[in-house]
């Protein structure tokens, strides 16, 4: 069969000139020139090979039809490996003459040197200001495309950013620069270009236009079926399929249509251009499809790698596999995604990464793979081999999550455990990854080598403070024995003022004695519990009376000590509430004269996102992913329940008042509603899903944060009047996790996606970006702590001043995954969680005073008013309310139990009297 066709009608790589038929216009042709018409800064960041010079062409093009002068500026001609800052900011002054024909006007070498006075990036600002727009009288549009080659600069090149950020700020006091408009295209993302994370307001990015450029749909496609005609009457079908294969992405459907000229003979049945009664209708549905399929098998899968030209699939490949810290959290995300793991946008360089290799898109706010053919190429198996090379551990991993977490056998000891906790040390890893890492801990360190190394550095504390009390007395009486000699009466003098010094050092000699046996003691009793398998064995009860034993002779020595920081000793109290749960688990323990120690109940279907207390303490309510509010009492009956219709919510905070609450939607609203679920008011002002909302305690103001680098601040006190100006935090790049207002409200706070802590006043403005790498913070509403925490995600708790913002003090947890942190209301506690389960409470000394461990993961955590309940949601839909007991409730709970028994009835009547 011969076919004429038109080998030039596709073209595979590289610009498509203004007149080409075979250009595709998409949604982002008329978005990408109305901006810069408008005079708006856009700027186009996406993939390789998504038609990002073709789109500047055209624009160029379309903006130069409308009398607007524009420069096209490759800044990769520049240079960038061993290029100074001088050179590099010459190269682009010497373009942007050429471009706009100035070098009648102006030397660019003379003017230059004369003014070598001035920075480089001081002297391109002064020509933009006094050649360029005085010499050019139309509108003038700059377009810098490859602003990805500045990361390989010898210098950061924030400055030019900042710059270009300037000549908008400039319009405000000079008009010309109403004139000047500039456009980025690239492979790179914000954040990337962004050197200096301090930059905040002086990147353009905050005050620009994002451009998406998407893969072509069938509608903006049809350019393209033109080509095929030639070849099948059944043109549109091949179309139709060739989109599937390759999502629309510009390049790979160029280069598969391309392909369909020169394979027609891989099909022979294909139906050549006929009436629609020859041939039967059936076959030339079929046909197309066996036809695409088998060029693109034959022609791009198999053996891609010989067949990769020009390149595409290998430039993918080196961006998937390039080794850096991410890389095994980039494979593990990736491998979800293969797995149809519904995974939300979120920002995070992993998924950036991702999504500019162009393996994967985002479609209907969850993230999928581009095609089928990345798919086919970038397989399972080839993932997996990847992932096996570079894990130390690829095999037993494997085979445990095979077992679905169960094999023991797999995990790390000794050396190996050693080995792969330095190198995970500097990585950022899969949730598998830390969850097997963890697990081998649990292994080596359970509960009783936990409890006991935390004893065991706790007795070592307290005894280099009993050496030191004993090493001060005797200083003191070798003092009091050198005033020998003296006068009568300074003798006498002296002699008390030593007697007295020496008796404070051996008082605080004795209590570090008595602390370390109480510690020892309660520590000894925690140990025997967590050995017992049977929850209703004698053991257990043995372990209880000596926790007991121990609580009592602890509450001897904190009688007059109001605060748990203060505590000589901690670990009675966590003995007590551990045995206590674990024989709960299987015999119930009854205390008329206290509440339920603990209870749940199935509050949402899927996940509880958020859980909280009302301030006065009466009520809970809960949000899921099921899209539902409810109120509940502290029985677990609901008391009010409705549909929030914002797709998800994913938090919800009661008005300080607790006349109203708020709920923070997936689909960019916040909304209002008193508590029998009537909406107040909404407002909407972030970009994406907002993840977290506060109310400040003492203005009547209220902030929000999302997953799109948005966080702002509004007034209420207009409720329920609609709200829509706001004052925003700019900056942030991704997620922003959490927002907070501090006690006093005088200041906010907001965590991002890469763990920094940003202090802002009330106008806007940035006051501080902490030291610390936080994966969660939290504020004492104790007004007499002036504290906040943080907690990274290896465990460490850092408690920071209020007023100074500066660290105080430091704990570790022994949390190897931490993900939030929570003060209780009186400051005296601390709650922090991780993906094990388990929820600790510390004391502020970094001691601990309480373990909970859940049936689910901890999504949240919320505390009653008095800091006597802790309310905590789970991954599954359950809601937990446990008591948090003092050493009063817990003793007398002991107590109780014990007497309850008549073996032990005498014992515990000498114990407990």
């Amino acid at each position: 069969m011969n076919f004429t066709t038109k080998p030039s009608y596709y073209q595979v790589g590289g610009s498509l000139t203004n007149n080409a038929p075979n250009y595709v216009k998409r949604q982002a042709d008329d978005d990408f020139y109305n901006g810069l018409k408008a005079g708006e800064f856009c700027y186009v960041l996406n993939s390789r090979q998504m038609g990002k010079s073709s789109l500047q062409v055209r624009t160029i093009q379309r903006l130069r039809n409308e009398g607007i002068a524009c420069a096209a500026i490759d800044i990769s001609e520049i240079g960038n490996r061993g290029v100074t800052p001088e050179q590099w900011y010459a190269g682009l002054l010497r373009i942007l003459e050429n471009n706009f024909n100035l070098s009648d006007i102006v030397n660019v070498r003379t003017w230059w040197r004369d003014r070598n006075f001035l920075t480089p990036v001081q002297r391109l600002s002064e020509f933009i200001e006094t050649v360029l727009l005085l010499n050019i009288s139309t509108n003038i549009v700059i377009f810098i495309d490859e602003i990805d080659s500045i990361l390989a600069l010898d210098f950061p090149a924030d400055d030019f950013l900042a710059l270009i950020r300037s000549c908008y700020n400039k319009r405000a006091n000079n008009s010309e620069f109403d004139r000047l408009t500039w456009a980025l295209l690239g492979v790179a993302s914000p954040t990337d270009l962004c050197r200096d994370k301090n930059l905040g307001s002086n990147t353009p990015f905050n005050i620009g236009r994002a451009i998406e450029l998407t893969g072509f749909d069938e509608t903006e496609a049809q350019p393209l079926a033109a080509g095929l005609a030639e070849l099948t009457d059944s043109s549109a079908e091949v179309l139709r399929e060739v989109l599937y294969w390759t999502g629309g992405q510009p390049f790979l459907t160029q280069k598969l249509c391309k392909l369909l000229f020169e394979n027609v003979h891989l099909t022979p049945d294909l139906p050549p251009p006929a009436p629609p009664c020859q041939g039967g209708e059936q076959e030339r549905v079929n046909n197309p499809r066996e036809w695409v399929e088998e060029v693109v098998r034959l022609k791009i899968v198999e053996n891609w790698e010989s067949q990769d030209v020009p390149e595409h699939l290998s430039t993918i490949r080196d961006r998937l596999f390039r080794e850096n810290q991410r890389i095994v959290r980039r494979l593990g995300l990736y491998q979800q995604i293969l797995e149809q793991v519904e995974i939300v946008p979120d920002g995070s360089a992993e998924q950036m990464e991702l999504r500019l290799s162009g393996l994967i898109v985002k479609r209907r706010e969850k993230l999928t793979i581009s095609n089928p053919i990345y798919q086919a190429v970038f397989n399972q198996d080839l993932i997996a081999k990847n992932l096996e090379k570079l894990l130390p551990y690829s095999e037993a991993i494997k085979v445990w999550l095979n077992s679905n977490s169960q094999d023991d056998s797999q995990l790390l000891r000794g050396e190996d455990l050693q080995s792969a906790l330095v190198w995970a040390a500097d990585k950022s890893l899969r949730n598998e990854d830390f969850q097997f890492l963890t697990a081998s801990q649990k292994l080596i360190l359970s509960d009783q080598n936990q409890l006991l190394l935390a004893a065991k550095l706790e007795t070592q504390t307290a005894t280099r403070d009993a050496e030191t009390a004993l090493s001060e007395a005797g200083a003191a009486k070798q003092k009091a024995q050198q005033w020998i000699g003296i006068g009568s009466a300074v003798l006498a003098g002296s002699l008390i003022g030593a007697i007295g010094f020496s008796t404070l050092a051996y008082q605080r000699f004795k209590l570090a004695q008595a602390s370390i046996e109480i510690e020892q003691n309660g520590s000894d009793a925690l140990l025997l519990a967590v050995s017992q398998k049977n929850e209703s064995s004698e053991a257990l009860s043995e372990a209880l009376l000596r926790a007991i034993a121990s609580g009592k002779k602890l509450r001897t020595f904190v009688e007059n000590k109001q605060h748990l920081e203060q505590y000589p000793a901690t670990r009675p109290l966590l003995a007590l509430q551990v045995i206590l749960d674990k024989i709960s688990t299987k015999q119930q323990i009854k205390t008329p004269s206290l509440p339920p120690r603990k209870m749940n109940w199935r509050a949402h279907i899927g996940a509880v996102t958020s859980i909280c207390f009302s301030p006065d303490g009466k009520i809970l309510a809960t949000a899921g992913i099921d899209d539902r509010v409810r109120i509940w009492n502290f029985y677990g009956q609901k008391l009010a329940e409705w549909k929030a219709l914002q797709q998800s919510v994913n938090m919800v905070s009661f008005s300080p008042d607790g006349k109203f609450l708020a709920t923070a939607g997936s689909d960019s609203t916040v909304k209002f509603w008193n508590l029998s679920g009537k909406k107040i008011s909404q407002l909407k002002g972030i970009e994406g899903s907002v993840n977290s909302i506060s109310f400040s305690q003492t203005e009547k103001l209220f902030a929000a944060a999302g997953i799109d680098s948005s966080s702002a601040i509004w007034n209420l006190s207009k409720l329920p009047k609609v709200i829509s100006s706001s004052i925003k935090l700019p900056g942030h790049n991704g997620l922003v996790r959490s927002v907070n207002f501090s006690p006093s409200g005088d200041f906010l706070t907001t965590l991002d996606g890469k763990s920094t802590v940003r202090v802002w006043d009330l106008s806007g403005k940035l006051e501080k970006t902490l030291p610390v790498q936080a994966i969660g913070i939290s504020f004492s509403r104790n007004p007499q702590q002036y504290r906040f925490a943080t907690v990274t995600l290896n465990g460490k708790v850092g408690l920071w001043n209020l007023s100074a913002k500066k660290l105080v003090s430091e704990f570790e947890t022994l949390h190897l995954d931490a993900k939030l942190i929570s003060f209780s209301p009186d400051g005296e506690r601390l709650a922090t969680v991780g993906i094990d389960k388990t929820v600790r409470l510390w004391n502020l000394a970094g001691r601990p005073v309480a373990q909970f461990t859940f049936e689910e993961n901890v999504v949240s955590v919320g505390w009653s008013g008095d800091g006597k309940q802790i309310a905590v949601a789970g991954s599954n839909g359950t809601v937990w309310l446990r008591q948090v007991e003092g050493l009063e409730e817990l003793l007398k709970q002991s107590c109780d139990f014990l007497g309850s028994k008549p073996e032990y009835l005498r014992r515990v009547s000498t114990i407990c009297k």
